[in-house]
């Protein structure tokens, strides 16, 4: 990845509008993730924003479990500490702020999401070659991406940087908004 951001990451605020109430009625994190992530294992939400998907990902790893929640903006993660701490799952979470280049996760991890992420990354083959890196041997990496934002032929070009950095593609389904697809460590 290069140290330039693009100028298209999503501004902290918007982290509210995202994590609007009538979100979780049309695309609720946990039946998306529970066939992915069980109790006791380790996951990564990178680009996590506000934890949409991370307090979901907190709740099924459970006690013995831990997440690491990756995001650029310190705005998120402090919204992220705040929410995690109200409902009690702050000790399964780690905050990681990451740069634009650099993950900043080095943890070997079970399961890894990035949802709304990788078109906001200054290099998507850089992005996923770092998540190549942190995924165990049988470890599932779920890439989500918005129609709105990324059209099929730029999702079918990331699905390729993703071969290309390692990751083999095991699934790929449309949901209401996006794309989605399950790949794991080659």
């Amino acid at each position: 990845m290069t140290s330039t951001p693009r100028p298209h990451v999503c501004p902290w605020w918007m982290g509210y509008v995202i994590d609007h109430p009538l979100r979780r009625l049309l695309q609720p994190p946990e039946p998306l993730l529970r066939s992915y992530v069980q109790s006791g294992q380790t996951a990564a939400d990178l680009g996590c924003g506000m934890g949409y998907y991370t307090l979901a990902l907190a709740r099924l790893v459970g006690l013995a479990g831990r997440v690491y929640a990756v995001d650029l903006q310190p705005q998120m993660l402090k919204a992220l500490r705040r929410r995690a701490r109200r409902r009690g799952l702050l000790e399964r979470i780690e905050l990681v702020q990451c740069r634009a280049d650099r993950l900043g996760l080095t943890a070997p991890v079970d399961f890894a999401l990035a949802a709304n992420v990788i078109h906001e990354t200054p290099d998507p083959g850089a992005f996923l070659r770092q998540v190549r890196e942190i995924l165990k041997p049988e470890a599932r990496f779920l890439a989500l991406e918005p129609r709105g934002h990324v059209p099929q032929a730029d999702f079918a070009a990331t699905l390729q940087r993703a071969r290309e950095a390692g990751l083999i593609l095991q699934s790929q389904s449309e949901f209401r908004g996006g794309r989605a697809a399950l790949l794991t460590a080659g």
